[in-house]
């Protein structure tokens, strides 16, 4: 079974999910396509890892839920070693040649991320605040593993903001050389 296929698993772990909704709380740590999603989804079905409703008012909404089958074969996975990160980012390929770039096109390429990222840091103090405000201690146990993954992603987003703010500043300290 491929790594997506137990992190389909895990999610389903703390409640029954659409589609949809497996890809949005997939995109805090796992890039994968809404095709890769119901492609693994539908084998986890065939061998029994879930089961599968169709949503009482949307027709088209299906909801998986974790069997007690899934729910074993993710214990077994928890305890395997875990494989190395891995990183694929296009702007730092981009960042390593900046010396070719002029002062202005460096600038938008900083700008341009820094943008995205000060979007991101909103995003997750937002999602953050929501985990704040759940009073169920229940409810706010079964959320602890995703508030965990906002909070280190709103720590990552903030410090991508402040490196993209410090490398404008080399730059125009030696653009004024």
């Amino acid at each position: 079974m491929n790594t997506l296929s137990y992190i389909l698993l895990c999610m389903l772990v703390r409640k029954p999910c659409s589609g949809y909704e497996l890809k949005q709380y997939l995109t805090l740590f796992w890039e994968s396509h809404h095709s890769q999603i119901y492609t693994a989804l539908g084998k986890l079905h065939e061998q029994g890892y879930v089961t599968v409703e169709n949503d009482a008012t949307h027709k088209q909404k299906k909801i998986y839920h974790l069997t007690e089958t899934g729910k074993a074969i993710v214990a077994e996975w928890l305890v395997e070693e875990n494989k190395a990160p891995s990183q694929r980012d296009e702007f730092l390929a981009k960042v390593y040649v900046i010396a070719l770039m002029d002062h202005q096109q460096a600038t938008e390429l900083l700008q341009d991320r820094l943008q995205h990222y000060r979007k991101m840091v909103k995003k997750y103090e937002q999602k953050t605040e929501e985990y704040d405000a759940i009073t169920d201690t229940i409810e706010k146990e079964r959320n602890l593993g995703r508030y965990l993954i906002l909070e280190r992603r709103l720590i990552m987003c903030t410090a991508e903001v402040e490196w993209c703010v410090w490398a404008q500043s080399t730059i125009d300290q030696l653009n004024t050389n």
